[in-house]
């Protein structure tokens, strides 16, 4: 009887484990909205996932993304 339920109750508490554990993901990965200045087009917002931390700078192209809108806190690369 012990074994019949322990082959039951082990793969359910995984299969509870697992499902719960995909749910506990790092919040840094999240996508965020950046901005960078194009020359003629002036502020543009992109969707991006770079951090506020960091020591390369994240890049758009040839231009350098940005938190706000008013182009002060840069985003960084993420790292991997």
């Amino acid at each position: 009887m012990k074994t019949k339920i322990l082959k039951f109750i082990l793969p359910a508490f995984a299969i509870i484990m697992a499902v719960g554990l995909a749910f506990a993901t790092d919040e840094s990965n999240a996508t965020q909205t950046g901005y960078y200045n194009h020359p003629i087009l002036g502020v543009q917002s992109i969707s991006t996932d770079c951090p506020d931390f960091g020591t390369v700078q994240c890049m758009e192209g040839p231009y350098q993304v940005f938190k706000d809108q008013n182009l002060t806190i840069p985003l960084y690369e993420p790292r991997e």
